[in-house]
């Protein structure tokens, strides 16, 4: 709590909000990033009667005392801190995402602004990568090396493994769509890079062996940012999720900051009215479509050259310039307010 005493505006998400909101202090401003929305918040907002009946029999980590019973479980705060929040701060997603949110009946308003999670001077600062500290340059350098076109997906691996209406990404398709046109085009230097991030890593690992492309897939351990980036860098196309639509999300914002365009669904009757104009993409949703985008990349080098430059002028202007204006005139606002 001492560590934000004195200051005049907050700013937060997650489990920082909800800390700081259970220690009596409202956010200027929430950004939501997910889970915390369609998840947390509308977990129980207090302990079950079992769990206060049991509490003194249970050990270890397990253990609830009593003044964690009194306080109430971790969603009860991530939901006050978003509820209570003067301003909500999210790129519009999608009809399902915004009807969760908006069944928290939130108290502050609401504006469809991305949070700016981008800082343009770092990876500007880095772009030619030549002395870069990375830890994976030799293995990206061989298969970069070895290959001339190099797909990326560095999301998690949720396909298979149901959790909620939010998790599933589709992101199968990508193989299937990827193993259709090495079927067709067996001797092309073509590889596909992801990441072991999620709860389906063994799950694709087996769909890759039954697709018959293992030697054409590179895995990748979960890595430090900057490796990630430099990973990028030397893909020639990156990859986002094919089930529900949304416009931005930290990977293919990642992508398009280091002039990747992305194979991704996007349902543009949403986000025409939010903008005056979107990022080029190759749009798909099915693996015959990622198959058909992975040809026209593949012979169309100046066009994937031409669509990674526009999506990264787009993301530079629209999801870090003006959202950081945006941002800094609620600070000016409430600054000006207090005078």
């Amino acid at each position: 709590m001492f560590a934000v005493l004195g200051l005049n505006f907050y700013i937060g998400q997650g489990d920082d909000a909800a800390v700081a909101y259970s220690c009596g202090f409202n956010m200027d401003v929430y950004y939501p990033y997910g889970s915390d929305v369609y998840k947390y918040s509308y977990l129980p907002q207090g302990y079950s009667l079992k769990a206060k009946i049991t509490y003194p029999l249970r050990r270890g980590k397990f253990k609830i005392t009593r003044e964690q019973l009194k306080k109430g479980p971790i969603s009860k705060y991530i939901r006050g801190a978003i509820v209570n929040a003067n301003n909500i701060l999210a790129e519009y997603t999608n009809e399902d995402f915004e009807n969760k949110l908006n069944g928290l009946n939130y108290k502050g308003q609401y504006k469809h602004v991305p949070m700016p999670f981008i800082y343009l001077k770092e990876y500007e600062s880095v772009q030619d990568w030549g002395n870069a500290d990375v830890h994976w340059r030799s293995i990206v350098n061989k298969i970069r090396q070895k290959n001339d076109f190099i797909l990326l997906y560095h999301g998690r691996q949720e396909w298979k493994t149901y959790y909620n209406e939010f998790t599933l990404k589709n992101m199968h398709y990508v193989m299937i769509g990827f193993a259709n046109y090495i079927k067709k085009n067996p001797s092309a230097k073509a590889s596909l890079v992801m990441i072991e991030y999620g709860n389906d890593v063994e799950n694709s690992k087996l769909l890759i062996e039954e697709l018959g492309i293992t030697k054409h897939v590179h895995w990748m351990p979960k890595m430090y940012r900057k490796d990630l980036m430099f990973l990028i860098k030397n893909a020639d196309v990156c990859c986002g999720e094919f089930g529900r639509s949304y416009l931005t999300f930290g990977t293919i914002i990642e992508a398009m900051q280091m002039k990747k365009p992305v194979i991704h669904y996007r349902d543009d009757s949403l986000y025409t009215d939010k903008y005056p104009s979107l990022y080029p993409l190759f749009n798909a949703s099915d693996p015959e479509q990622i198959e058909n985008a992975i040809i026209t990349a593949i012979s169309n080098p100046d066009l994937v050259k031409r669509m990674g430059e526009e999506a990264q002028a787009w993301v530079k202007k629209y999801f870090v310039q003006k959202p950081v204006a945006f941002l800094q005139s609620l600070i000016e606002e409430k600054f000006n307010e207090g005078n």
